[in-house]
């Protein structure tokens, strides 16, 4: 018996490989959007426990540091903001070492750990090498802001109003409850909100 091999056709070739690559598309869809979420959760985590070290500092000195007052939304994309905040609730340089005298009394009188920073809380530059004044969120994005409002109790809202448009069209009713509300903003329009109404875009 002499049995003839039919090859594929060019056409039915195509159809086999469009094919595969819809479904390869479908799964780096996929990855790309597991991905995004566990970005987005950890940058809300990483957001909550900066929301929870200050109101601990809050309580632990009855006030808010100045610093959070100075302007209606502080920006952290602002390295020395940043540094700020680092040295505010960590009680130390953003090296690790002890403040002087002075910036303890201002800052920190107490010296205490309110947040231990991590490295992965730190701008990394392309060459891999971090830049400890400047805070980031889970997607290397400075663009992170705070907004501090008095007083300081449950009952206390952030107004929708002290947000920047872009933001605004996120926030449901009137404003954010609570004293202390940190979100961040993309250059493509992601927004991550902190606080307990878990929002993010």
């Amino acid at each position: 018996m002499n049995a003839k091999f039919k090859g594929f056709s060019l056409l039915e070739l195509i159809v086999v490989l469009v094919i595969m690559l819809i479904i390869a598309g479908l799964i780096f869809a996929g990855i790309s959007a597991h991905k995004h979420a566990t970005l987005v959760a950890k940058t809300q985590v990483q957001f909550l426990e900066y929301e929870a070290a200050i109101n601990a500092y809050c309580r632990e000195y009855g006030d808010f540091p100045k610093f959070f007052r100075d302007e209606e939304v502080v920006s952290l994309s602002d390295s020395g903001n940043s540094e700020m905040f680092v040295k505010i609730l960590s009680g130390q340089n953003v090296d690790g070492k002890p403040l002087s005298a002075e910036e303890r009394k201002l800052l920190n009188p107490k010296g205490k750990i309110f947040h231990r920073f991590v490295d992965e809380e730190f701008f990394m530059a392309p060459d891999g090498t971090r830049d400890r004044k400047t805070l980031v969120d889970a997607f290397n994005n400075r663009n992170i802001f705070l907004i501090v409002e008095d007083p300081f109790d449950e009952d206390t809202v952030v107004s929708k109003s002290k947000f920047p448009e872009n933001v605004r069209k996120y926030i449901k009713g009137e404003g954010i409850k609570g004293a202390v509300v940190i979100f961040s903003v993309s250059d493509d329009g992601r927004t991550v909100i902190s606080n307990s109404f878990n929002q993010y875009f």
